[in-house]
């Protein structure tokens, strides 16, 4: 019996040994079999954009990442003025340009699952990082002025399209920007070079100072006809619109007479100081600017013809900043900035971020003459006297530009022009500078781009929010119509403010009403002619419909741009879809029929 109860306890042994065995044979020896079944997989987060914003913190461009939606629609940009054309152009270069900081990181990790996607492991390969918000210098209020201005001018004067750079010359902040491609007839991200004409003639004029030129000396301007090349039948003779017999810089200036800074080049300053000095002013030197820049570039010329017409802007390419910044230089007092797109320490470094390069003006007197030279193109007699402004508290001072076109045969095309005018406000004490041109024109700088700058400063330094009123209080005349002041857009607070500081007869057509002004209308009673401004509700960040009903197209888009808006006819809206304080989000489309009679 004892035996026996022995060999069943050595069998039960010998079983659980061998059961064991096979258990750990499972866990352990066939392991690596059971696992080539089990799959790796790598997934993928994506992290959240950043904002762009301009310098006071208003949106202007967002990405969202659309869970559960097709593939293709995953992705959504949102531009929010898109009625602004040069500011959407913009954008799209700035969103384009390898912002490290905006698109953030995305998260990469590793997941290892069972058959019935049981998931046994992950691990986290690259962490995910979100973007940051990317202020830009870029003034909102400021860019749709400047796009209002073109929209009105362009078709006005007849041109093909027309870009503007408006800088603080203080810091070298680009405060609105458009830039406008007039072979593809499109605003784009890209800057393109352009022969700027008469408004380099500051910038010889400076290089002429900073090498001793005095200012007072006449020079021969051999009664508007020269040849640069005496023995050279076959040279094409430079000329003056003014024939006269000799000039200072000042006169110079004021009449834009080529041959007398062509000889500044040739007879004063050398042509290898002039290349030098212009070179001194970073020309076609912006690499870490955000937008891609394209430009033929500032090049060595040996013909002498050649290097007398690079003195008065030809054979000479240049993009906007390159004029804008050193233009700037003569504004602040000789110092060259970098041009500022994109703020590198955000919105509260709005007013005092900048990145100077180099003092290129040497002394104060040489830019205070400077600045009276380019005052008196713009006085009467100057052949800028039309861009003076009837608000005698403007001090305006600036150059202008009529360029002649290259055709593609390399030759100068006759009667259209790209023309341009840079100045700024305030000879005293410049705030703005701004570079207006106009794309194949057949008129002048002073005729058609002259007027653009002035209506641009104007209503920039006219604005209570971006201007001391101050000044308008003490020089504006009383109880003025103001006919060609924009109120639109305007709080009603920020409307009356407007309105006093400037003496404007103005009254809004219910007084009731609070909102912003979407159109204005010159009316008159009995006791004579008033401005009336129109005030709507606007309901941008309600989430909720504004009420459009009997405004233009114009009027009612700027109230709408946070929509995807469609229309149907012309004139005023007379229909709306959703109605007035409906919900309509970002995402809504929102539809309004127009007609010419309400």
């Amino acid at each position: 019996m004892k035996a026996r109860l022995i060999i069943i306890g050595i069998f039960l042994s010998l079983a659980t040994i061998g059961f064991v065995a096979r258990l750990v044979q499972i866990q352990v020896t066939s392991e690596k079999n059971y696992y080539l079944d089990k799959t790796k997989k790598r997934l993928y987060e994506k992290a959240k954009y950043g904002s762009v914003l301009d310098r006071n913190g208003k949106v202007l461009w967002d990405k969202f990442y659309m869970a559960g939606e097709p593939e293709r629609e995953k992705e959504k940009e949102v531009y929010y003025h898109k009625h602004l054309n040069g500011l959407s152009a913009i954008l799209k270069g700035v969103v384009s340009s390898k912002i490290k900081d905006l698109r953030g990181q995305d998260c990469v990790s590793t997941v290892v699952v069972k058959p019935g996607n049981v998931p046994v492991s992950e691990d986290e390969l690259i962490p995910c990082i979100d973007g940051k918000d990317v202020y830009l210098s870029l003034d909102l209020r400021i860019q749709e002025i400047v796009e209002n201005t073109i929209r009105e001018y362009v078709p006005k004067f007849g041109a093909a399209g027309a870009s503007v750079l408006v800088m603080d010359p203080r810091t070298g902040q680009i405060l609105a920007i458009t830039s406008f491609n007039p072979e593809k007839g499109r605003y784009e991200e890209a800057l393109h070079s352009f022969e700027p004409g008469s408004i380099f003639k500051p910038l010889t004029a400076v290089i002429a100072l900073e090498n001793g030129v005095d200012p007072n000396k006449r020079i021969d301007t051999e009664n508007g006809k020269w040849q640069v090349n005496k023995n050279s039948a076959n040279e094409k003779i430079i000329k003056d619109t003014h024939e006269k017999k000799s000039c200072d810089m000042q006169e110079a200036m004021v009449f834009s007479s080529n041959i007398a800074f062509g000889k500044y080049v040739i007879e004063e300053i050398g042509y290898e100081k002039f290349f030098y000095g212009v070179k001194n002013f970073a020309i076609n030197e912006n690499s870490d600017f955000p937008l891609r820049i394209s430009h033929r570039g500032f090049h060595r010329v040996s013909h002498l013809r050649t290097q007398a017409a690079q003195g008065f802007g030809q054979s000479i390419d240049l993009t906007s900043l390159d004029v804008a910044k050193a233009f700037s230089s003569i504004a602040n007092g000789g110092i060259l900035y970098n041009p500022k797109l994109i703020l590198e320490y955000g919105k509260d470094s709005a007013a005092t971020e900048r990145d100077s390069v180099r003092r290129v003006i040497s002394t104060t007197e040489n830019t205070r003459l400077l600045r009276e030279m380019l005052k008196g193109v713009v006085d009467s007699g100057g052949t800028a006297e039309n861009v003076k402004s009837k608000y005698a508290f403007f001090e305006f001072a600036g150059k202008t530009g009529t360029a002649q076109i290259i055709d593609s045969a390399g030759k100068y095309k006759s009667g259209t022009y790209n023309s341009s005018f840079i100045g700024f406000e305030r000879v005293s004490d410049p705030h703005f500078v701004c570079l207006v041109t106009m794309y194949n024109t057949k008129n002048a700088g002073a005729t058609v781009a002259g007027p653009v700058f002035q209506k641009i400063m104007e209503q920039i330094y006219l604005h209570p929010a971006l201007s001391p009123v101050t000044f308008a209080k003490e020089y504006a005349p009383a109880d003025s119509l103001c006919s060609d002041i924009s109120f639109i857009g305007h709080t009603k607070p920020a409307a009356l403010d407007k309105a006093n500081g400037m003496r404007c007869n103005i009254r809004f057509d219910d007084e009731s009403r609070n909102g912003s002004v979407v159109a204005q209308t010159i009316k008159r009673d009995s006791t004579g002619e008033y401005l009336e401004l129109s005030l709507r509700e606007h309901q941008r960040n309600t989430g909720r419909m504004p009420d459009v009903i009997g405004l233009t197209l114009r009027d009612a888009s700027g109230m709408l741009e946070h929509l995807n808006v469609i229309y149907d006819g012309v004139g005023r809206v007379y229909m709306q879809f959703p109605g007035p304080g409906e919900e309509a989000d970002r995402k809504s489309e929102v539809r309004i029929k127009l007609r010419e009679s309400i």
